[in-house]
């Protein structure tokens, strides 16, 4: 008899102490100007937390040399007359991607309920990309008084030429926010920062989403 309440005791305890204890450490995804978007780890106490967020992005586009015309000859012009001096660079639109994301966002919980969270937030990411594409060379030729041609230019001039771009913005700013928890474990948050890029632009109205699932 005594063991069978001893049992019960320890179970009584140890299911108060699960329904007290508050879980802290939650996995997801998070998608905005600041925190970065892709899949994030968030820690969230009771003074303070923090989020980290990566993502990445690659998109394979096969090229084909078809993609550029070979021109239009004897094209008519009766109102305009093209400058055959001018050499004009046409660009192949189908290329590859290659980028990603990491963010950092620092929280302070201001008031908090059963079932919400309302916190102030400051953060910074850094959004990065890699594209590639092709360019060729036109020019107008005239092949007698009113009649020109459109053709691509001949030799190493007019070959396809591979471009490479790489393009790198920090984001930085600060804002409110709010979390719901929906189950003992999971939460969806959504906050509205104001945004400075590294380009120098400002921005009020673009808010911030993510959902985790906090396991510890």
């Amino acid at each position: 008899m005594k063991k069978i309440i001893l049992t019960m005791l320890i179970v009584i305890t140890a299911n108060l102490y699960s329904q007290d204890e508050e879980f802290t450490s939650g996995f997801g995804f998070a998608g905005g100007t600041i925190s970065g978007s892709g899949f994030s780890y968030r820690q969230m106490n009771s003074t303070y937390g923090f989020q980290i967020t990566f993502g990445a992005l690659v998109i394979n586009n096969s090229y084909d040399s078809n993609d550029f015309s070979e021109g239009y000859s004897n094209y008519r012009y009766y109102d305009w007359t093209p400058d055959t001096t001018k050499i004009h660079t046409e660009s192949n639109y189908d290329y590859d991607v290659k980028g990603g994301d990491i963010g950092f966002t620092f929280y302070k919980p201001l008031h908090k309920s059963e079932k919400s969270l309302f916190y102030f937030l400051v953060g910074a990411s850094c959004y990065f990309s890699y594209d590639t594409g092709y360019e060729k060379d036109y020019k107008y030729s005239i092949t007698s008084d009113s009649t020109y041609s459109y053709l691509p230019l001949s030799g190493t001039a007019g070959d396809i030429r591979k471009t490479e771009d790489f393009d790198i913005t920090f984001f930085g700013g600060f804002g409110i926010g709010m979390e719901w928890k929906l189950t003992e474990n999971i939460r969806l948050s959504l906050e509205l920062p104001l945004t400075i890029t590294s380009d120098g632009d400002i921005y009020m109205y673009i808010p911030q989403a993510s959902a985790h699932y906090y396991f510890k």
